[in-house]
């Protein structure tokens, strides 16, 4: 008996562990994912902080700044004459000049002159009062009088007890003449028996103690007079110095008047009635008539070349005056030391004034070919040591080393770094120090 087969497509087959485990991993369909608006921005981000780093990797050390043209000077570099002269400008000054201290405190009282007055040596200008100062001199006069008339005493009494001692010998010796005289005629007398012995005893004991008191006296005189040959040359000392300090207190009260010390012009007088001036403060100041000389401040840069004898040449009223450094004072002040210039030729102007101011150049060397440069207020910021130099497309200027050396008003003379017609920024580099880069905007 033959059995039916049944067709594949009716049988059912039961479900078993293991069919549901194969039919759940290959038909199973997984859910499509969206993008956020979260997950939209954060990717950005990603980008930008990508594209960063490529930026900084790219540009790695690299300082950037933006400028405006407009905003900037720039100078080419060129073959040209470098003239070793720098421009200077002086201002007129006395030759010699006296200032004019007070030497004590006190009140002004009276003014005797004007400024722009000519003085002479010794003639008042001002007078000061000090009351206190006025009676220390009286009581101080009065003391050093009292010591000198105390001298004085002392001198006559040595002179009296000179003159005492005088007297004494002298009547010594007249008393032993006397007395000899009277022994002479006595004695004939006491020897033929006319006049007692003792008469002649009298007179010659008399006459013996009289040689005895002119030996004293005589003594006494010697000793006063050494004595007083001492005492006279100290006394001639203290006399002088007790003189002199009454000068000098004579003086102190005298000097509350304001003198002259030389003859010239007067070109300054700072005080004013009832004004009080302390000791050591400054009046005003006397130019004296020998010339004048012109004081020029010069840059620091320049004082390892400037040398006294050096000439220089001031215009005035269109006219050049030669000029010579007379004396180069080393301290150097904000930047800047002191030169003074005397007149080369005899005939300086004869109508110059204190105060008026001259300029000029001062010659410091040969004027050469050289790599030129116009000077402009970088130099202030490097020292010539670097600069900014434009590109070929003159969009970006990149700081690059150069060396300079010689300088003047308008020219720095380039030794390296620069070749002609390289183009440098030449505007005021503050707060530039750290920037590498300028990009140049239109």
């Amino acid at each position: 008996m033959k059995h039916a087969e049944t067709p594949v497509s009716a049988l059912h087959v039961a479900p078993g562990p293991t069919a549901v485990g194969a039919t759940s991993g290959m038909d199973r369909r997984r859910p499509r994912r969206r993008w956020t608006r979260n997950r939209l921005l954060a990717g950005a981000a990603l980008l930008l902080l990508a594209a960063g780093v490529g930026l900084v990797i790219a540009n790695q050390g690299t300082r950037s700044l933006r400028l405006d043209r407009q905003k900037l000077t720039i100078g080419t570099a060129s073959e040209d004459v470098f003239h070793d002269a720098i421009p200077v400008r002086g201002e007129v000054q006395a030759l010699e000049s006296v200032v004019l201290d007070t030497t004590e405190a006190g009140r002004v009282e009276e003014i005797l002159v004007e400024a722009g007055q000519t003085v002479t040596a010794g003639q008042p200008l001002v007078r000061l009062s000090n009351t206190d100062l006025q009676l220390e001199t009286i009581a101080r006069e009065t003391q050093i009088i009292e010591q000198i008339n105390n001298q004085r005493n002392v001198q006559l009494q040595f002179e009296q007890a000179q003159t005492n001692d005088a007297n004494a010998v002298a009547g010594a010796e007249y008393n032993i003449i006397n007395l000899s005289r009277q022994i002479g005629r006595q004695s004939p007398l006491t020897a033929h028996g006319f006049t007692a012995q003792a008469t002649l005893d009298s007179l010659t004991d008399q006459l013996d103690y009289q040689k005895r008191l002119k030996e004293i006296a005589l003594d006494g005189q010697r000793r006063d007079t050494a004595l007083h040959a001492d005492v006279s040359a100290q006394a001639g000392e203290i006399a002088a110095h007790l003189a002199d300090n009454l000068a000098i207190a004579k003086r102190v009260l005298d000097s509350l008047v304001v003198r002259a010390p030389v003859a010239g012009q007067l070109t300054a007088l700072d005080v004013k009635l009832g004004e009080q001036k302390d000791r050591g403060q400054r009046l005003g100041q006397i130019d004296r008539p020998t010339g004048f000389k012109v004081v020029v401040q010069v840059d620091e840069f320049y004082l390892a070349r400037v040398h006294p004898g050096q000439p220089v040449s001031l215009t005035r009223n269109g006219h050049k005056i030669p000029l010579i450094i007379a004396k180069v004072f080393p301290q150097v002040k904000n930047g800047r030391f002191e030169i003074w210039l005397t007149f080369a030729d005899a005939d300086a102007p004869k109508d110059l004034r204190p105060g008026e101011a001259l300029q000029g150049s001062l010659q410091l060397g040969d004027d050469q070919p050289a790599l030129i440069l116009p000077i402009g207020p970088f130099m202030e910021a490097t020292g010539g040591g670097w600069a900014f130099v434009l590109d070929a497309d003159g969009k970006t200027a990149s700081r690059r080393p150069i060396k300079t050396g010689r300088r003047n008003g308008s020219q720095i003379e380039v030794l390296g770094g620069l070749k002609p017609g390289d183009q440098v920024i030449l505007s005021d580099y503050a707060d530039l120090d750290r920037i590498d880069q300028i990009r140049i905007q239109p």
